[in-house]
């Protein structure tokens, strides 16, 4: 791994029993093709705009490539073990723990992602200084597959072993694929840097 992603050890969780969760009611699936996401348009500079556009425009046409699983469902967060909260410095009840599910032949579109989502379902969007410690860890969730990679800048992530927490810049473009034949998993936990559990 080159210097755009940060890798931040390995992590042990009961990963399977997180997957079957997406199955349970409860759970909030979104399902969208990425090229459609209103997200990818708010809060942006001029030149990140411009970005978000182009790609929008390219990957618009095949846009079925697009389509995957976010699932979020509360009893995530209470799966993960104390440990990993305090190790990383966030607050459980201020973090938003998701599920990204890429089925073989999908792929995120390259994009920087803002979290506007997160802080207002957090109740705070305009508070500033929170928003500049937002921070997102992203651990594989399955063995190494065929296909399965993210991009970040020109750097790439692959072939990781379960349970690989890795991090990197908001502001690099960066996607995620699965060109193989078996499906991706992957969680995200999105939190503010420096933040304990109470």
């Amino acid at each position: 791994m080159a210097n755009q992603i940060k890798y931040l050890g390995n992590v042990k969780m009961p990963f399977d029993s997180m997957i079957k969760l997406t199955k349970k009611s409860g759970t909030r699936v979104d399902a969208t093709f990425d090229t459609e996401r209103s997200s990818y348009h708010k809060n942006r500079n001029k030149t990140e705009l411009a970005f978000s556009k182009k790609i929008q425009k390219l990957y618009g046409p095949n846009k079925s490539v697009c389509y995957f699983y976010r699932y979020t469902n509360p009893r995530l967060s209470e799966i993960i073990p104390t440990s990993f909260w305090k190790k990383y410095k966030m607050d459980k009840n201020e973090a938003r723990v998701q599920i990204l599910h890429h089925p073989p032949g999908t792929v995120s579109i390259p994009h920087i992602d803002r979290y506007d989502s997160m802080m207002r379902d957090s109740g705070i969007s305009k508070n500033a200084q929170k928003h500049k410690k937002v921070r997102r860890l992203w651990i594989t969730m399955t063995d190494p597959k065929l296909g399965h990679a993210l991009f970040v800048g020109s750097d790439v992530a692959y072939n990781l072993k379960k349970g690989t927490i890795l991090t990197f810049n908001k502001n690099t473009p960066h996607s995620g694929c699965n060109v193989g034949y078996e499906d991706r998993y992957v969680l995200t936990v999105t939190g503010f840097n420096g933040q304990k559990t109470r």
